[in-house]
């Protein structure tokens, strides 16, 4: 019995030990975009989130949600999601960390696009970080993880199953920090290309 009781130990310990330090996990899925010029402004490549996330590991969450159909709208939220898909997102860091993906182009037709990115910050209890980059690829336990935070995330906010976040500046400052951190990392890795020139259109 003693055995077993110590060997139920080791085991709960084990299964845990990969989350034990982990204070929260923030979660951003964004698009490159394009201010276009115009004569007094010279254009402006940068970053728009889909959905920005930080999520503790009893899946209380903070997040924001940005729609663009019919109009761009913007909420932020307070909600909670199933534990598990937190427990699986953790489960599949090493994999994320393996694939080493890196922004892989900008297209510039009609509009600024790239596909759709997801950036992972893993803030520790001792307030260590790392970032995880991502996008989906062909059927992952990676792209199951994610896929059903983002989906969980957001039938959150149609469903209305939140509360209005109360604080939204120290949210915006961590939401502003990781994309600073991602326009540097993705353009580190991949320059951006020449912005387009400003065409004013003459009628005679």
């Amino acid at each position: 019995m003693k055995k077993l009781l110590i060997g139920l130990i080791f085991f709960c310990f084990g299964c845990s030990s990969s989350q034990k330090d982990i204070r929260s996990i923030e979660v951003i899925c964004y698009n490159w975009d394009l201010k276009y010029p115009t004569e007094s402004f010279k254009g402006k490549f940068y970053i728009q989130p889909k959905l920005y996330s930080i999520l503790n590991l009893n899946g209380e969450n903070l997040s924001y949600v940005c729609e663009f159909s019919p109009n761009k709208t913007e909420v932020y939220f307070h909600s909670k999601i199933d534990v598990k898909l937190i427990t699986d997102l953790v489960k599949s860091l090493p994999e994320i960390d393996k694939s080493k993906v890196l922004v892989s182009s900008y297209k510039q037709d009609g509009c600024m696009e790239s596909s759709s990115m997801f950036r992972l910050k893993v803030v520790y209890s001792n307030n260590e970080e790392k970032y995880y980059q991502y996008y989906f690829q062909n059927g992952s336990n990676i792209d199951s993880a994610i896929k059903k935070i983002y989906v969980a995330l957001k039938i959150n906010q149609i469903d209305g199953k939140y509360e209005k976040m109360k604080d939204t500046l120290s949210f915006a400052e961590k939401k502003k920090a990781i994309i600073s951190f991602s326009m540097h990392n993705d353009t580190l890795a991949m320059p951006l290309p020449g912005l387009p020139v400003y065409n004013k259109v003459k009628f005679k």
